[in-house]
């Protein structure tokens, strides 16, 4: 695990259902992407912290153990508050926005085609540059 090719772009996926990591990260290695995987907030947080992944952006899913997706997405706001988090959700946007849940870089709603998610990736880093 962890960050080898300076020259490609890294994305960290975080989700406590294996298929749904795998999708993912299969999606997204096909693009080019470099892919980290972790299966709750508490493992990806504590990758971030420690050095041993360095994304240029996380996907997550909203609801796992441990530390979900809105809570990964307030703690790294202090630990790397210029990385771009996906939200990953079975809700709408519209329904996470009413929950108080707006600074994500972007929401996908499950179920997502493959393009949906690769577009949003790019779509975050690119921000996150400019």
């Amino acid at each position: 695990m962890g960050n080898t090719d300076p020259g490609r772009d890294h994305v960290l996926v975080v989700d406590d259902e294996p298929l749904v990591r795998l999708f993912a990260s299969r999606v997204l290695v096909a693009e080019g992407f470099v892919v980290d995987e972790a299966d709750d907030g508490a493992t990806a947080l504590e990758l971030i912290r420690t050095g041993r992944v360095a994304p240029a952006v996380v996907v997550s899913d909203v609801v796992m153990p441990r530390l979900n997706g809105v809570q990964l997405l307030q703690s790294l706001s202090t630990v790397r508050p210029d990385l771009p988090v996906i939200l990953m959700s079975g809700y709408a946007a519209a329904e996470l926005a009413h929950r108080g849940i707006t600074s994500p870089c972007g929401v996908l709603a499950k179920p997502f085609p493959p393009e949906v998610l690769v577009a949003e990736v790019r779509r975050c880093i690119r921000k996150q540059l400019t």
